[in-house]
């Protein structure tokens, strides 16, 4: 971005760059230089203003003990000033309107071209010939102690501002005003002050207030794995290792590995290699939950302890808890009801996305594209670095819709991305690499052809934004190798006796059910059962879900983690009954597994839970077994409200294929099974007919309205956007997920 910017100001000088952008900074308040907004403070306004215009202050006064705001918001005198400023000055008028809402838009909607129109009637507010005298020379004044020549005698007709310029010089307008605003870092002048003078001093304090923020680039020393993670790197992550090594401009990496081969480690060896080789911040590693987003800032944090380097790791979620110095002051105190005010919340609580290291939720990165206030800062806050996105099979529509568009737009601005899952259908694959090389081409993702993928399973994807995509096959790890799942069904009413038997043989056994519901009941009848047991014989029974409260939560994970974790002192027997935060965010390693049944894509993440670290004749066969499903001549039976988290059809088709089964062999054949799941042309058992072109029907339907409700609140693609406003204009209320139907 800073290279793009350097070329799109490069006309009026190209070892002015810094200047330039330190100008278009410095004015964006040039709307508080008008009638309306220094009427705000009539008595004030009378000692610093002169007789040439008091008069018009006064005129638009508002009486005393009014606490309204201005009748014209400076953001948009600002906009309108600048525009006809810079016109005068032989800009383009889209070049022109672009560094105008570049410059207005720092309270986090870009002004539309239609309110900039009713600005030129608002003449009171705006004030007359003398105000906008005035107001050029502020700029001019400006511009001399940027150190620039006079704006005046400049070729600005070769200047352009593409759209992906506009979004960071105006998220880089917006913090700097956050941090300029915070009274501990600059104080304001005396009435009588020499400018010149004020100026050098504020260039000495802007280190130090810098500084306060924490968010110096991520500087590794290394991106060698053996070194990052103290061992030899697996296959894939050996191979990962290897594209990094000369890898030398933005790309997307897709990793397809078995749960338990390394996909995270990997990950965070691209990301050092890629911040290395590009001159990057950092990165932020995007995941399903909140747990999962603690347990890799736990890996992150092992690894900057090998690194020797100190550079905070940041949680990013809803009330993840910041202990932090950087809080702003004062911002947003320019006039009652101004957007700043909840900017200054918003800079205090979002802080971290700005950090060089995060790791947090995947819906922080998807409120990057919705359309919204301070939509540019979020996006800058993504920019400059690697983001990495975990788990990307366990989407649905709506949440998989924002997510392409979310990729389209790091594509558009040069952001590398690592995409992690344990397999996906070729269908989705092509999707999540099109849409990231549709963004970096400036096309639409339909217009990028689908590369055969011939590579065996596990593979590596790379893609560049031009040419084919290259894959490239590995090899599964040892933990991973001769791998045999036995798949057994459990009726329902079994189910708390199957436990019991299982954990009577001194083995810890993980349940995973789709609804909350079905979790508790399963845990209060096992406690019941538990409790008539003699003491010894009683296993340890844990319950985790979405609905504990967050310290309780918190309590469990680390209880689990210190049990069931890669090193942990296992119980002589457990069972452990949750919902999707086993599938999804713990690194946990049990002795069984029994699930509810599921897509396919999310019982293979499961069972990637059971024999994780260890392996050996002493634990027995690693058995699946299945749950949540009955057959009947009309195809079967779900337990009721599961059609809320997961779509029928889906699970239709899984079952049909695990259903024959007694074994699955070996993770290729975990990928094949993926594929077929999710391929157009899987045949219906005789006498389904009914239920599986209702539920055929029903998913056409879901899609078809997640689709438009992600898009409608989407932003544009990058490349049909002609004004900024369009980026921040009628907001919808943000949303990245639909609702879980008890899935927690």
């Amino acid at each position: 971005m800073r290279t793009e910017l350097r070329k799109s100001l490069g006309a009026l000088g190209e070892k002015n760059t810094r200047e330039w952008v330190a100008f278009f900074c410095a004015i964006h308040d040039l709307g508080k230089y008008s009638p309306s907004f220094q009427a705000l403070n009539l008595p004030l306004a009378a000692t610093r203003i002169g007789p040439w215009g008091l008069h018009d202050v006064e005129f638009v006064a508002k009486p005393a003990g009014f606490s309204g705001h201005a009748d014209t918001p400076h953001g948009l005198l600002t906009t309108f000033h600048l525009q006809n400023l810079l016109e005068s000055w032989g800009a383009t008028r889209e070049t022109a309107a672009t560094l105008a809402a570049v410059a207005g838009g720092h309270h986090g909607h870009f002004p539309s071209g239609q309110e900039i129109t009713q600005v030129r009637g608002e003449s009171n507010s705006r004030g007359g010939q003398a105000w906008e005298a005035a107001t050029t020379d502020l700029v001019l004044q400006v511009a001399e102690l940027c150190g620039l020549p006079d704006p005046r005698r400049l070729p600005w007709r070769d200047v352009q501002l593409s759209v992906p310029n506009g979004v960071a010089l105006a998220a880089l307008t917006t913090v700097s005003d956050w941090v300029a605003s915070d009274r501990r870092n600059f104080e304001p002048p005396e009435a009588v002050f020499d400018l010149a003078a004020y100026a050098d001093d504020a260039r000495k304090r802007t280190e130090q207030a810098v500084a306060r923020l924490n968010m110096a680039p991520w500087r590794p020393t290394t991106s060698r794995f053996d070194v990052l993670f103290d061992s030899a790197p697996r296959p894939v992550q050996g191979l990962v290792e290897r594209l990094t090594a000369d890898l030398d401009e933005p790309a997307l990496l897709l990793i397809e590995a078995p749960t338990g081969d390394g996909k995270t480690k990997a990950a965070l060896q691209a990301a050092a290699a890629l911040v290395r080789r590009l001159d990057l911040a950092g990165f932020y590693f995007a995941l399903p939950t909140q747990a999962s987003s603690r347990q890799t800032r736990k890996v992150v944090e092992k690894m900057q302890r090998a690194l020797g380097d100190p550079t905070d790791v940041h949680l990013v979620y809803a009330g993840a808890l910041q202990t932090d110095s950087t809080q702003p002051a004062e911002v947003g105190l320019d006039e009652v009801g101004d957007s700043d005010v909840a900017a200054r919340t918003w800079f205090t609580r979002k802080l971290a996305l700005l950090a060089a290291l995060g790791c947090g939720t995947i819906d922080q990165a998807l409120k990057a594209t919705f359309r919204s206030g301070h939509v540019f800062v979020r996006l800058t806050g993504l920019a400059g670095k690697v983001v990495v996105i975990d788990e990307v099979h366990a989407y649905d529509t709506y949440m998989s819709t924002t997510l392409a568009r979310l990729l389209t737009w790091l594509g558009a601005l040069g952001v590398p991305v690592v995409l992690l899952s344990a397999t996906l259908p070729a269908g989705r694959r092509h999707d999540l690499i099109a849409a990231w090389q549709a963004g970096a081409r400036g096309c639409y993702p339909h217009e990028i052809p689908a590369a055969p993928t011939e590579a065996a399973y596990p593979r590596v994807a790379l893609a560049k934004a031009a040419g084919d995509v290259e894959y490239l096959e590995t090899t599964v790890s040892e933990v991973n190798e001769n791998r045999t799942v036995h798949l057994e069904h459990v009726p329902d009413g079994d189910v708390v006796d199957w436990l019991l038997a299982e954990a009577a043989k001194g083995r810890c056994v993980a349940v995973v059910h789709n609804l909350v519901r079905r979790a508790v009941e399963t845990y209060d009848e096992l406690e019941k059962r538990i409790a008539t047991l003699p003491e010894r014989e009683r296993p340890l029974l844990v319950a985790i879900n979405g609905t504990l409260p967050e310290a309780t939560r918190r309590k469990v994970e680390n209880e689990l983690e210190g049990f069931f974790g890669e090193n942990g002192a296992r119980p002589q027997r457990a069972i452990v009954v949750g919902t999707q935060v086993l599938e999804q965010s713990l690194d946990l390693d049990f002795d069984r597994l029994l699930t509810d049944l599921a897509p396919i894509d999310s019982m293979l993440q499961r069972v990637g839970r059971v024999h994780r670290h260890q392996r050996g004749a002493e634990r027995g066969r690693l058995v699946m077994a299945i749950t949540g499903v009955s057959d009947t001549a009309t195809g079967p039976q779900f337990p009721r409200y599961t059609h809320a988290v997961y779509a029928p059809i889906v699970l239709l088709r899984t079952w049909t294929l695990l259903r024959e089964l007694s074994t699955i062999e070996s993770w290729t054949e975990v990928a094949e099974l993926v594929e077929k799941v999710y391929s157009d042309q899987f045949a219906c058992p005789l006498g389904w007919e009914a239920a599986w072109n209702q539920a055929t029907q029903r998913l056409a339907t879901a899609h078809h309205n997640d689709k438009m409700a992600a898009a409608g609140a989407c932003l544009p693609l990058p490349h049909l956007v002609e004004e900024l406003h369009e980026l921040t204009g009628y907001p919808r209320p943000i949303r990245t997920r639909k609702n879980s139907g008890g899935r927690r």
